[in-house]
């Protein structure tokens, strides 16, 4: 009875032990992926200048810079989209490394990490680079609005905009994140040892 409850529960030795030459030949593949995530990050910029809305501001004569009302919500909706696109792409990382069966392991994991965090910084200076800013157009504006003490009467001012801004580099991190925890939870998921490793490229 104890050898039946042996073999059904208690494997006689660890199986599923990935090797040393198995992980160096996981090394080649890992790396490919980590570069094809950092050149991901170049149209992944590219959207978020397409995306992120800019600030308007107004210059009055002589009575300094002002925003319209909800304007100034528009700094934080560029970072907070972002964010979301920064996020996504580290998921999706993620999840598609997950499905390269015959590379799953430790290798492929720091490839994917490394990979979304390297996209997400390039992705970042990109969309910095490629962000625009309106020309600025003459336009009539009512004082009152921009909360100046200043004659009721419009006054002639020009109405500009400020390029979004990204936010700071470590939002970068978000994605590398975002791909270890889907990476993970899949592993944990999917409960072998081996991860469903297939040997077979």
């Amino acid at each position: 009875m104890s050898s039946v409850l042996e073999d059904d529960f208690l494997p006689a030795e660890p199986t599923g032990r990935l090797g040393r030459e198995e992980l160096r030949e996981d090394v080649p593949a890992a790396l490919r992926y980590a570069a094809i995530l950092l050149v991901v990050g170049l149209p992944l910029g590219a959207l978020w200048a397409l995306l992120a809305p800019v600030v308007h501001v107004v210059a009055l004569p002589g009575a300094g810079i002002g925003s319209p009302a909800g304007e100034a919500d528009h700094a934080f909706d560029a970072v907070a989209i972002h964010v979301l696109l920064v996020a996504s792409f580290g998921v999706i990382a993620g999840a598609v490394a997950w499905r390269r069966r015959h590379r799953r392991g430790p290798v492929m994991l720091i490839a994917v990490v490394l990979g979304s965090l390297a996209g997400a910084w390039v992705a970042g200076r990109v969309g910095a680079l490629l962000a625009w800013a309106a020309s600025p157009v003459p336009v009539l504006v009512d004082p009152a609005a921009l909360g100046s003490a200043a004659p009721a009467a419009p006054v002639p001012a020009v109405m500009t905009s400020l390029p979004p801004s990204p936010g700071p580099w470590w939002i970068a991190l978000i994605a590398g994140l975002g791909a270890a925890l889907a990476y993970v939870l899949a592993a944990i998921v999917d409960g072998h040892e081996d991860m469903s490793r297939d040997d077979t490229a």
